[in-house]
């Protein structure tokens, strides 16, 4: 009888498990709907043959730059693109990217993740495989690992402590990104809704470029923006929630100074006594007229990180510590947030800690603001300066554990019911945030910093709203008022008054170049001639805090330059695409606003911006709707041929936002249909 039963259970499993791998083996469908602007909605029978598609997606539209971003990564970038990447390879291998990935893939990241990371690698290798012949040649036989997926996104995690850490040895600041985030809730709307404003600031190309998409099947109905060859949405929105991140200031990193052995500089001092450092040989492949060629570098590792400068004749070495080594989980949290039905689970998933710094905003359905000052950075002693190298020798230096989630500067639900932070500290937020910046350690927020322009125009506009329609949010999203023009025009003019008053003999540009100022509204628009003109100025003004030599200088320069001095914004103001120019609105890096765009001046005098706004997406949260309204600077697609290399640029020389499609029977309607098999 036993043995009967036995046979029986045997048997269950047996079918149950043919039935799993039929199952697992059978083919899913995959839709790649693309809408007017090909924005690809990825519309699949499981989660992963979303996955599947959307890989394949982001190949069609820019697999070259995603493949170089994963080989960055990996640090095989001298294995494809020759000698001038060896040192690029070196830091990236040094710094032991790849190899966390592998050690702590099982333990940061679920098997349900992993999955969705694989089956995104599959789509693109399917795109790979199915237009060799189309592509570069030595693109065609590489094949994505989920592996690298994961490097690329534990890179982006990593690159923003190292930078940190750089900025520390070398005592200099070199980064720069500004974002502006903000939401308002339904006391304040005219219709009772929730908006929120996601704007970051970042490069409109290179390595971290926005990618627009949609991704539906499973538990997945959500629409944003990710960075080229990461899997799921960074900036997004679902039916039920809406969340954006903007740049904070976490001390990310480290630097120790270590006491080597005069005696063996192979051992650095400790609170405990020497130590050995450790030792290392990095491989590095490299590409060579002939062949291949392997490269071996030495690297130096004490208990702080890598050592970055090792100098035996001076018994000094230098160490970063780096607050998200070997925290490769960003991936797995962003799946999470993609998920999250409501603030509770929003919460729940950024309690994971993969995602290691931001300001990140959350709006909802159900009326909810949230924010919360984002950190992953370990207990630190106060009494040194974190801007500073550590001594790696004192047991005060020493990290200590890593800040709780629930200890981070938040808010919820503010009474004034509107959250802003355009890279402004925690207590600028929101009126009466409940924040004290003396609750909270140096080396995680700022205590002196003040509020910036950006931060000061969205929560004037933000505090006295009422009845705020979707008008006012779109207005409000891509402002051009400059502030420092509010406060210095009038000073421009009654320096030019009181020098006529006294006789001096002024040009007659001189004389238009104010009479131009008189009329200007002090916004950076493209028709304003005032924009430029007080643009120049405030530069010369910088180097002399004299108004009146500032503006003859301007004059000068804009005779020089352009020939004359009524000069609208737009003609000096442009961007770039397809060998286009366009001009544009908007504040610059020199002169901010909340709408963005800024670049390099040539020679002729003309900015070509190539960064600010980088993904704009204004979302209406309703119970029984969430509308969303985007922009990319350029296009969808990375390919000069496609139409939707370019067809957003005339939007963003207008400063205005497309609708996005969201609604599934709408884009099975209206969209074109890419049909794909996932054989999972």
């Amino acid at each position: 009888m036993q043995f009967k039963t036995l046979i029986a259970v045997l048997i269950a499993i047996l079918v149950i498990f043919s039935i799993f791998l039929m199952t697992r083996s059978r083919n899913q469908t995959v839709i790649i709907y693309r809408d007017k602007f090909g924005i690809p909605h990825v519309v699949g029978e499981s989660e992963e043959a979303v996955m599947y598609g959307f890989g394949y997606a982001q190949a069609e539209d820019h697999l070259e730059d995603m493949i170089v971003n994963y080989l960055t990564a990996t640090g095989r970038l001298s294995e494809f693109f020759g000698e001038k990447y060896i040192s690029t390879d070196y830091r990236t291998k040094a710094l032991k990217i790849p190899d966390h990935v592998y050690k702590y893939r099982s333990e940061q990241l679920s098997d349900e993740v992993y999955e969705l990371i694989e089956a995104f690698a599959e789509g693109i290798n399917s795109y790979i495989e199915e237009h060799k012949d189309e592509l570069p040649v030595w693109i065609r036989n590489y094949r994505v690992k989920p592996e690298d997926v994961i490097a690329w996104g534990y890179y982006m995690a990593l690159a923003r402590s190292s930078g940190i850490a750089e900025e520390e040895l070398k005592g200099v600041k070199t980064s720069f990104e500004e974002s502006n985030e903000w939401a308002i809730g339904k006391s304040r709307t005219a219709d009772g809704s929730v908006i929120l404003l996601a704007d970051p600031h970042l490069p409109w190309t290179g390595m971290n470029r926005w990618y627009e998409a949609h991704l539906v099947g499973g538990k997945l109905n959500v629409y944003g923006a990710t960075l080229y060859g990461i899997p799921f949405i960074g900036i997004g929105h679902n039916d039920r929630i809406a969340w954006t991140f903007t740049r904070n200031g976490p001390d990310l990193a480290d630097v120790f100074i270590e006491k080597l052995n005069p005696e063996n500089h192979k051992q650095y001092l400790t609170e405990k006594g020497w130590e050995f450092v450790k030792e290392e040989i990095i491989e590095i492949k490299v590409k060579t007229a002939t062949g291949y060629k392997v490269v071996k570098k030495k690297a130096y590792y004490t208990r702080h990180g890598l050592a970055v400068e090792y100098k035996p004749e001076k018994n000094t070495a230098y160490s970063i510590a780096l607050e998200n080594w070997g925290n490769i989980a960003m991936l797995e949290e962003m799946y999470r947030i993609n998920i999250a039905r409501n603030l509770a689970e929003f919460k729940k998933a950024l309690e994971i800690q993969g995602i290691p710094l931001w300001n990140i905003l959350y709006a909802d359905v159900d009326g909810n603001l949230y924010y919360v000052y984002n950190a992953r950075i370990h207990r630190k002693s106060e009494k040194y300066d974190h801007k500073k190298p550590r001594p790696g020798w004192e047991a005060d230096a020493q990290w200590g554990e890593i800040i709780p989630f629930s200890e981070l500067p938040q808010i919820e639900n503010p009474e004034a019911d509107f959250i802003q932070n355009n890279n402004v500290m925690p207590w600028f937020t929101t009126i009466n945030p409940g924040i004290d910046p003396e609750d909270y350690p140096s080396y995680l927020v700022n205590r002196n910093a003040e509020m910036n322009d950006r931060g000061k125009r969205a929560f004037e506009v933000l505090a006295n709203a009422t009845n705020f329609t979707l008008e006012d949010a779109m207005a409000l999203a891509t402002d051009t008022l400059i502030l420092k023009a509010l406060e210095l025009k009038t000073v421009i003019i009654e320096e030019y008054e009181k020098a006529l008053k006294e006789g001096k003999s002024l040009s007659r540009e001189v004389e238009e170049a104010v009479e131009i100022l008189k009329k200007w509204n002090c916004r950076a628009d493209k028709e304003e001639a005032g924009m430029t003109i007080f643009h120049i100025w405030y530069y010369f003004y910088l180097g002399s805090k004299d108004p009146l030599k500032a503006l003859q200088k301007t004059v000068d320069y804009m005779l020089e330059k352009y020939g004359r001095v009524n000069v609208k914004w737009g003609e000096v103001h442009v961007m770039e695409r397809g060998g286009r120019l366009y001009p544009l609105d908007g504040g610059t890096k020199l002169l901010p606003a909340l709408w963005m765009a800024t670049g390099p001046l040539r020679e002729d005098g003309i900015m070509v911006c190539d960064s600010g706004s980088s993904f704009t997406m204004l979302v209406v949260l309703k119970e029984d709707m969430v509308t969303a309204y985007t922009l990319l600077p350029y296009g969808a697609s990375e390919n000069p041929d496609s139409p939707h290399y370019d067809d957003q640029a005339p939007l963003k020389s207008q400063g205005k936002l497309k609708k996005a499609f969201f609604d599934l029977d709408e884009i099975k309607r209206v969209c074109e249909a890419e049909i794909l098999e996932y054989k999972g």
